[in-house]
């Protein structure tokens, strides 16, 4: 009997290696996917977004900062990657109660399929190793007066490699803190200062089995694994000037001993035109955003430029936020 190829057996016995998100540094953890360059602005900045944490997609780095999102509002991207990867997301805010908002977002990875072979390395037809993540959320955030504000979001995430699918459920919680510095000898220079905090994938895991996989191919072979996403937290501070300028800063440190560091800056040009550049673990990154008002809503685009991580090439990135 014919026997898949060695790296379908690494696919389904050790699926935390994740081909998408070997450029950020998780390849090799569940759950690796999320901490892909998401949004045309955070991109641009580094990814020091979580003190930040504005726009359709600024919640995801922080799911606090949903609560200052007065109106509807939707955001999308989708980004064609070297090595055939594919990574896109769609979030949707509006109004609850009060000073809540509430906020669904849905994040797609996915990779071409593999050709699978046989022990000697033979191509079996109709047995492509496909590979796709899913991750949809809900956020609930809420102001406490102007200047704190506190989020969290439940997800369920799902992984299929090679028909074999493996799913959990999970928690992410922030905070954003907003300080007045106007009436501070500091009011020349940034008039406001913000501070923000986030931890995901609090209680996610994922659960495989592959003994159906292996019944189809009239094999007893099979295993169980569990894998616990790594807690990510992430603490970050912000410098702003409102309608002028913003230096931002974020420091990433993960359960799986992965430590990070991010910085970012804006410029803006009466509110039309936005300059970005930063650092994304030493990284460089640049970018710039347009903004447009329109009769019932308004809209930006985001352009980020990402440079090379792991010899893979450099990359651009383009997403749009519209409020109404």
């Amino acid at each position: 009997m014919k026997k898949t190829a060695i790296i379908l057996m690494i696919l389904i016995v050790m699926p935390a290696v994740n081909i998408l998100a070997g450029s950020d540094g998780k390849g090799g953890q569940p759950g690796a996917f999320r901490d892909l360059s998401l949004g045309g602005r955070p991109s641009a900045m580094g990814g020091a977004f979580t003190a930040i944490a504005e726009g359709g997609v600024g919640y995801l780095y922080n799911p606090a900062g949903l609560a200052q999102r007065r109106e509807y509002g939707a955001a999308f991207s989708y980004r064609a990657m070297k090595l055939d990867r594919r990574l896109g997301f769609f979030s949707f805010a509006l109004p609850a109660k009060e000073d809540a908002r509430l906020g669904v977002d849905w994040l797609h990875a996915g990779a071409a399929p593999l050709a699978s072979r046989d022990e000697q390395g033979n191509i079996i037809d109709g047995q492509d190793i496909s590979y796709s993540e899913n991750l949809i959320g809900v956020t609930f955030a809420k102001a406490f007066g102007h200047y704190t504000m506190f989020g969290g979001k439940l997800f369920y995430a799902q992984n299929d490699i090679a028909n074999i699918s493996a799913y959990t459920v999970g928690v992410d919680v922030g905070g954003l803190v907003k300080l007045d510095m106007r009436r501070t000898f500091m009011a020349e220079v940034f008039p406001l200062l913000q501070l923000g905090a986030s931890a995901q994938n609090l209680g996610a895991n994922y659960r495989w089995s592959t003994g159906k996989f292996w019944e189809t191919r009239g094999s007893d072979q099979g295993a169980s694994v569990e894998e616990s996403f790594p807690v990510d937290f992430r603490t970050g501070a912000a410098l702003i000037s409102p309608n002028s300028y913003i230096f931002s800063t974020d420091l990433e440190i993960n359960t799986a001993s992965m430590v990070k560091s991010h910085f970012g800056a804006e410029y803006m040009y009466r509110k039309i035109l936005s300059l970005r550049a930063g650092l994304d673990d030493l990284h460089p990154t640049a970018g710039l955003g347009l903004f447009k008002k329109f009769s019932g809503f308004a809209a930006w685009i985001d352009f980020s430029y990402l440079t090379d991580k792991v010899d893979e090439g450099d990359d651009f990135l383009v997403s749009f936020d519209l409020v109404f």
